[in-house]
């Protein structure tokens, strides 16, 4: 049947199905992990009209933007989305995530025929923070902990000046080097959001940072030179100890037993981890970073070489904190406390890159490879119980001695080394086909440490990562469906991830995104196997 747009049919007892998840059940399963019943009504809302898509219009509603104008050399429009998410855990023992809330606007700006702007803002509720200190709304380029739970932020805003044979660029930018998807060795300049670490497209995940862009093209436009420089260095952002995306292995024991030679008996140490903000390099043209990368074009082939100086993207962290040893006399006790701070920590690193892309038919052939020297790389603090069994106590004149009731305090500094400078060589290889509206990518990966010395690193000497996922797209694309399964035989890791979207009309949209994980703890993305969780959203744009 059609009727002014209207295609398909339902009963009345399918609306009212869709309206009352609860219509021809017998009642609720019963279950441990009771949600909120805010939180029932949200997803039950998306369920009814995801149940209820065959039977929408599909009106033809323009999918333009708010306004559009016009007047002499300025043109633009303004346009905007409104998503709304609720993530389900699948283990009841991992933490809550609430679900959240987001705004963005953006506009484009063009400038006569030499000249145009790009700007976007974003701002909402974030339901990932479990105790947000919410020190002011917007999102700063000097913390690596926002812990804001309501937040404002740019993630690009900037200004393109047109020249022959050169583009200039100015303002808060991202960057997407390298021609693979998800693990790339050759993009290093964007810092990354990892406060929900699978749970957005790495564009999104990326971060803007101020920088100066010129891209240099030949003639024939068969040569392109861009340079990149960064005059401060912006850190990743990271999730609070108690939030659900937090690095389990970046979390101490609570409590480890040290054998010191001094003593007659093992030592029960007790640890007090606090997370702080690191400190950051100064903002001087000293520390600021640089990028070039060459492409040329040889008929269906793209080859590029890149160069980047400049702070490591990947997270790593320092260690630094006191030994306290509380000494009781009446009754006789011993109490050993160690105060640790831990850190994120920068360090430049060099990268010398290489990448290509051929297209063959309905075949895409990608490749890159990185040299990556002086990357640095942490232990796990699970393994802090092994770390201090090399404990030694440091010169007297290190040592502070105080008084407590009853008794004495003496403390003193210590400071493991939790991370090593690595020279690593990684490169993979994959390929795309596209059969109708369905696009099949198969990648692979791989690390090799080439100066690996024994150290318990959360990296092994080699780590190989193989990639597949798929891309369709049904129903006249009103539906859209992503996998991905991510496969590292040394960690034993098996990842699936997907993503079903459909456009309820060209405004609204509404889909789930599904995570499983599994994998050894003490690896990179093993350690949050017990985050598996399912996301349903609802997407507005306007």
């Amino acid at each position: 049947m059609t009727r002014n747009g209207l295609t398909g049919a339902c009963s009345k007892r399918q609306v009212l199905r869709a309206m009352d998840p609860s219509e021809g059940k017998m009642g609720p399963p019963s279950t441990s992990n009771r949600l909120p019943g805010g939180f029932v009504r949200f997803v039950s809302v998306i369920l009814a009209l995801a149940s209820l898509a065959p039977c929408l219009p599909r009106f033809a509603l323009p999918a333009g933007a708010i306004a559009e104008f016009e007047t002499g050399l300025l043109s633009g429009d303004l346009r905007g989305s409104i998503e709304l998410t609720a993530p389900i855990r699948f283990v009841a023992s991992t933490p809550t995530e609430a679900p959240s809330a987001l705004l963005s606007l953006k506009s484009d700006l063009k400038i006569g025929s030499s000249a145009s702007f790009y700007g976007e803002i974003r701002g909402g509720y974030d339901g990932r923070a479990q105790s947000p200190a919410n020190q002011g709304l917007l999102l700063r380029w000097d913390e690596a902990y926002p812990s804001k739970d309501r937040y404002l932020e740019i993630p690009e805003a900037h200004l393109d000046l047109y020249l022959p044979d050169l583009d200039l660029r100015a303002g808060i930018q991202k960057f997407a080097w390298g021609t693979l998807d998800q693990l790339n060795p050759t993009d290093n300049l964007s810092p990354m959001d990892l406060r929900s670490l699978f749970a957005a497209e790495a564009s999104e995940r990326k971060i803007g940072v101020p920088a100066l862009r010129a891209l240099y093209g030949s003639v024939s436009e068969t040569v392109q030179i861009e340079l990149v420089w960064m005059p401060i260095l912006v850190p990743y952002r990271f999730p609070d100890p108690s939030d659900r995306w937090y690095p389990p292995l970046l979390q101490a024991p609570q409590e480890v037993v040290v054998a010191v030679p001094e003593f007659p008996l093992p030592v029960p140490l007790t640890i007090r981890q606090t997370n702080r903000e690191p400190n950051l390099p100064a903002r001087t043209f000293r520390h600021s970073e640089v990028g070039v990368r060459v492409a040329r074009t040889l008929g269906n082939v793209d080859l590029g070489v890149s160069y980047f100086n400049g702070y490591d993207r990947r997270p790593v962290v320092r260690a630094n904190g006191v030994v306290v040893a509380d000494f009781v006399f009446l009754p006789p006790q011993a109490d050993f406390t160690y105060w640790l701070d831990v850190r994120p920590d920068f360090h430049r690193m060099q990268v010398f890159g290489m990448d290509m892309a051929a297209g063959f038919g309905n075949f895409t052939i990608r490749a890159e490879a990185a040299y990556l020297k002086n990357r640095y790389m942490n232990i796990s603090l699970k393994a802090l119980d092994e770390l201090v069994d090399q404990f030694r106590f440091p010169p007297l004149s290190e040592f502070t001695v105080g008084t407590i009731p009853d008794g004495v305090e003496v403390s003193f500094p210590y400071s493991p080394r939790i991370s090593f400078s690595k020279n690593v060589l990684a490169a993979g290889g994959g390929a795309d086909y596209q059969w109708g509206d369905h696009l099949l990518t198969f990648q692979v990966v791989a690390e090799k440490i080439l100066n690996d010395h024994g150290e318990d690193l959360i990296y092994k000497e080699l780590e190989l990562y193989l990639l597949l996922a798929t891309h369709s797209r049904f129903l006249q694309d009103t539906l859209q469906v992503e996998t991905g399964l991510l496969h590292n035989p040394s960690e034993a890791l098996w990842l699936l991830s997907g993503e079903a979207t459909y456009a309820l009309t060209d405004k609204l949209s509404a889909g789930s995104r599904l995570l499983l994980l599994e994998g050894k703890k003490r690896s990179p993305f093993g350690q949050y196997r017990s985050n598996d969780q399912i996301e349903f959203f609802v997407r507005y744009s306007f």
